[in-house]
């Protein structure tokens, strides 16, 4: 399975660790309000929420969303729990995610600093 790939502690396009490569990713837009409220209070700088994008749906938990131009990501693959188990012991601390606000593609980040 592909997953992309982050470090906590890497804030450019730095490779984040040895296995990465490069892959095209699908990237989506969303926010945790409703389109009204979107428009009442970022529209000023940010233009109407569905002047940017495509796909403009809500998610479950009733947030906006928007499909944006593909992206090129660091990616791995890991396919079995064997992998993932040995990639921990390799780089430490490891946060998976099933999907996060700009991807529908799960995601590994190498937790090696401080974020919160």
């Amino acid at each position: 399975m592909k997953y992309i790939i982050k470090r906590t502690s890497v804030w450019n396009e730095e490779k984040p660790c040895d296995e990465a490569f490069k892959h095209q990713h699908e990237k989506w837009h969303t926010r945790t309000c409703t389109e009204e409220e979107f428009n009442k209070r970022f529209s000023s700088r940010e233009g109407l929420w569905r002047d940017k994008g495509t796909n403009h749906t809500i998610t479950e938990k009733g947030w906006i969303t928007r499909q944006e131009p593909d992206t090129m990501e660091w990616t791995i693959k890991i396919n079995s729990l064997d992998e993932l188990n040995a990639f921990s012991k390799k780089y430490g601390e490891l946060v998976v995610s099933p999907e996060t606000y700009s991807s529908k593609s799960p995601e590994i980040e190498i937790y090696d600093d401080y974020r919160e």
